[in-house]
């Protein structure tokens, strides 16, 4: 493994770790007052879009990029979960009332 391929893991595994900390608080307090509707179809979708451009381009070359496929599959669970918990969530909160 070169320089820029630990790099380019270490880099991939500090960003799909990232997510972990938001979905596991929401999981446990299923809050997501403040989650902004457009910031997470916003960033769900330039996830999933960007993971297929991806995908593509490696399946096509030959040569996969396996720390961007362990960020995005990883960020991909994350976000879709939290559009989940806030559609979830949020109809659970109002129809507490």
């Amino acid at each position: 493994m070169d320089l820029l391929e630990l790099l380019g893991w270490l880099g991939n595994i500090v960003l799909s770790i990232g997510v972990i900390p938001q979905v596991w608080q929401t999981w446990r307090t299923h809050d997501v007052s403040s989650f902004n509707w457009s910031f997470l179809l916003m960033w769900s979708g330039g996830v999933f879009l960007t993971f297929i451009y991806i995908a593509a381009g490696n399946i096509k070359s030959g040569d996969f990029q396996w720390p961007l496929w362990l960020n995005y599959a990883v960020n991909i669970i994350g976000t879709f979960y939290l559009v989940y918990a806030k559609a979830f969530y949020s109809r659970k909160k109002t129809d507490d009332r």
